[in-house]
């Protein structure tokens, strides 16, 4: 598990800083993804607006659950990457969800720490990656990337019958989709879930704030994270808070980027 957290973590981590990939990844990246390529600039900055958009709508009763899953793997690959062994993954109908994992031994604060900040940062970090990872001319290899750790979480994480279910009917479409669509408007439709990610992601921490602040001992990471370094829960949730907004304001600023000074130009 430790390997498969580890190379989780690099692939997000390279496309969500935009480097340049090996040469041996990226002829392997042309094997599995020959046509793949990314819709225009004025595309990708409507399919994360038109994602944006869905957050704010009915819809967002079902498509929150790509952020619980998000949040939740964030969780589980920090914890393997750290030679901690993920175990299970619950996600409920009312979108909370619950990684466990077993410690590792000696496991430290530090680690405790890192572990517990993973989840509410992963769906703004996913967003910027999706983000950059098209406009790298990666669309089909992002999509095909993030079924492949969807689906390894159906085989070794989730456990419960509606995590099961849900992202196995997201698996099989998006397996569907790919085959039927092409790489341009695949890149429309991951630009629309990075929209989606980054504002559920800023809400999902909104709401752990206002737990802590009306719920104290409800559980939530902020909580778990204060109990390691001391500091006021309400001061981690708010910090969390922050790191998100800051995160999907870079999703966003990326995906609107060519557009950026006729924004401005709009506004002033």
């Amino acid at each position: 598990m430790w390997i498969l957290s580890v190379a989780v973590l690099l692939v997000s981590l390279f496309f969500g800083t935009h480097q340049n990939l090996p040469i041996q990844a990226v002829d392997a990246l042309h094997w599995m993804a020959p046509h793949d390529g990314s819709p225009s600039a004025f595309l990708v900055a409507v399919g994360f607006a038109a994602g944006v958009v869905l957050e704010a709508s009915p819809a967002k009763m079902l498509l929150r659950y790509f952020s619980t899953a998000v949040h939740e793997l964030g969780h589980a690959f920090m914890a393997g990457a750290l030679f901690a062994k993920p175990k299970t993954i619950l996600i409920q109908p009312s979108s909370a969800g619950l990684a466990i994992f077993e410690l590792a031994p000696n496991w430290g604060r530090f680690r405790s720490f890192l572990v517990s900040a993973a989840g509410y940062p992963a769906p703004s970090i996913a967003a910027v990656a999706a983000i950059q990872a098209i406009q790298m001319g990666h669309s089909q290899v992002w999509a095909v990337f993030s079924m492949a750790v969807l689906a390894i979480a159906i085989v070794l994480l989730i456990r419960n019958f509606w995590g099961f279910f849900w992202t196995t009917g997201v698996v099989v479409a998006s397996f569907f989709g790919l085959r039927l669509v092409s790489a341009e408007w695949v890149g429309v439709g991951v630009a629309a879930i990075a929209g989606f990610l980054a504002m559920n992601g800023i809400e999902f921490a909104q709401i752990q704030l206002k737990l802590v602040r009306q719920s104290p001992g409800s559980g939530v990471d902020a909580e778990a994270m204060s109990q390691v370094t001391g500091l006021p829960a309400r001061l981690v949730a708010s910090g969390h808070l922050l790191l998100c907004m800051g995160i999907s304001g870079a999703a966003g600023y990326f995906a609107i980027q060519p557009y950026w000074s006729e924004i401005v130009n709009w506004f002033s």
